[in-house]
Parts: C-alpha cells; structure tokens; sequence
C-alpha cells in the first residue's frame, strides 16, 4: 500500500544536504520547501529510501571522525539524545524524518501559499542587475 510520505531534514553539511536531496527526487519525491520532500512512496520504498539516506549518513560520520577522531558518534532511530555519557555535548548532527500520512492527513492539511506572477522583464531585470551586483 503506497502512502504519502514525507521528508524532512537538516544537515548543514552542502554535500551531505544535496546526496540526501538527490535521492528524494531519485524515489520521485517532489521538493515542498528546501529541505523537505513529499510523494508516494510504498513501505518496501520507505525502508530503501530510509537505507540509502542511512549510507549518505555512514559517509558524512566517516568524514567526520577523520577531521575529529576523538569525536564520538551515535545513531538514533528517535529524536532524543543518546544517554552515553559525552565529552562535551551531544548535538544533532544530522537530523532525517521520513513520515508516512494517511490521505485523511493529507486532504486536511492547511496551505499557505502566496503565488506571484513575476512579469518576464522584471525578471530578466533582477537577473542583469545581480549580475551586476557580482561584478562590483
């Protein structure tokens, strides 16, 4: 049964941030917003999905142990602090909510949007004058 499933994450590594962004729109999500993804998606496709972003975070914390090796890690399947004892702090440092919804959810939610229809001249203006700003 396919479900609407939403994704939702923050990763301030770029190239971390952009492989998990990459792999939503290879399973056919669709981007809501910069950082988070809706589509339909089975539960055989939301435990791939949930594998593959597991491996892009497997290769950020392999990356991250060589500029800190005496860092520790812990991955967490719940958004609450591992109760290890810590050097410093624990700190979420890769954030990843895949969340399936009913359509009864989905009919209900609330929108608001504002579209603005920007005339082709103004917006080839913002793009010349950017432009210019950069050469500044």
């Amino acid at each position: 049964m396919e479900l609407s499933t939403l994704v939702i994450y923050d990763i301030e590594d770029d190239r971390a941030r952009t492989r998990v962004s990459e792999a939503c729109k290879d399973f056919g999500l669709q981007r809501l917003q910069f950082s988070c993804f809706r589509g339909t998606l089975s539960q055989n496709k939301r435990e791939e999905l949930y594998e593959r972003l597991r491996q892009i975070q497997r290769e950020w914390e392999a990356r991250w142990h060589k500029d800190f090796p005496e860092a520790q890690t812990k991955p967490m399947d719940l958004p609450v602090p591992p109760e290890d004892d810590a050097k410093g702090h624990w700190q979420p440092a890769f954030k990843i909510m895949i969340q399936p919804l009913c359509e009864k959810d989905v009919k209900t939610a609330l929108y608001a949007y504002l579209f603005a229809d920007v005339p082709q001249d103004l917006d080839q203006q913002r793009k010349d004058d950017s432009g210019h700003a950069n050469e500044k």
